[in-house]
């Protein structure tokens, strides 16, 4: 192992490596790649709304490089230590996917190998948010005006975004009033159903910005906070988050905010 000592990492090197050494010395350039494009990236304000879904952006894109790795390599001991880079803190909520993924292909290349064992246990569906490909679980959430209603009688005709944010949550409002009221105008008429779900605790809270937002799209909320059964059901925590499915149910993606979120909506029906 030979190295500048005044700039390790990014200068150590191994002489005549193994597969293996060559696999992690790649992802150490890919992380630090990654990284150094993360922090050039990081023009956001933390107290402007949609500023902060442009940090989260940017992270799922440091977190893109580090996952196009692990699935490009064949050496389990790079791919183990990509996934953990992926998220130091075993927070995959965002990228559930990815796991399942990763778990199937170890479980077929490496079964013997120590680590996928435990790498399937964090994979275990039972457990992750509802994944891209899955028929959205049905659920009667209550309505703003006091109806009950049920998601799957509730789908629109060709494409339904379930929204779940907080009249307390800065990128969600501003996401309200940017992206998906524009759209809920445009697009209701051609099929598009909207069923906002609030994380809310204070009726009256919710209900004006519902009204500031000029939110009128189906919202619901079973008004118990952070206890929220709808919640727990979707096995989430973060929000703002949103589901996107098709007429069936069946989710086409997750999670797209601000120009992506209207770009696949303006695909799917104009």
């Amino acid at each position: 192992l030979k190295a500048n000592a005044q700039a390790f990492q990014k200068t150590c090197f191994i002489e005549n490596p193994s597969e293996e050494n060559k696999a992690l010395m790649q992802l150490r350039d890919v992380k630090m790649e990654a990284f150094i494009r993360f922090l050039k990236d990081k023009q956001w304000d933390v107290h402007e709304g949609m500023q902060l879904l442009e940090k989260e952006h940017a992270l799922l894109n440091y977190q893109k490089q580090l996952i196009a790795f692990a699935r490009e390599t064949l050496q389990p001991d790079a791919a183990m230590v990509a996934i953990r880079w992926v998220s130091p803190q075993n927070d995959y909520e965002r990228i559930p996917e990815f796991l399942v993924e990763q778990c199937a292909k170890w479980q077929d290349q490496a079964p013997e190998y120590p680590w996928v064992k435990e790498l399937c246990k964090l994979a275990d569906t039972s457990n992750l948010p509802v994944l891209v490909g899955d028929i959205f679980p049905d659920s009667s959430l209550p309505t703003v005006s006091g109806d009950t209603i049920s998601i799957k009688e509730a789908l629109g005709a060709k494409l339904t975004i379930v929204d779940i944010w907080a009249s307390w949550c800065a990128p969600c409002r501003k996401e309200n009033k940017v992206i998906l009221d524009p759209l809920w105008k445009a697009y209701h008429d051609k099929g598009l159903q909207i069923i906002g779900y609030g994380l809310e605790s204070d009726e009256q809270s919710w209900k004006a910005a519902i009204q500031k937002d000029q939110a009128l799209w189906l919202q619901t909320s079973h008004l118990e906070g952070d206890e929220a059964p709808f919640m727990q059901l979707l096995r989430i925590q973060m929000i703002p988050a949103n589901f996107i499915l098709d007429a069936q149910g069946k989710v086409l993606a997750k999670n797209l905010h601000g120009e992506e979120l209207r770009q696949l909506v303006v695909e799917r029906l104009e």
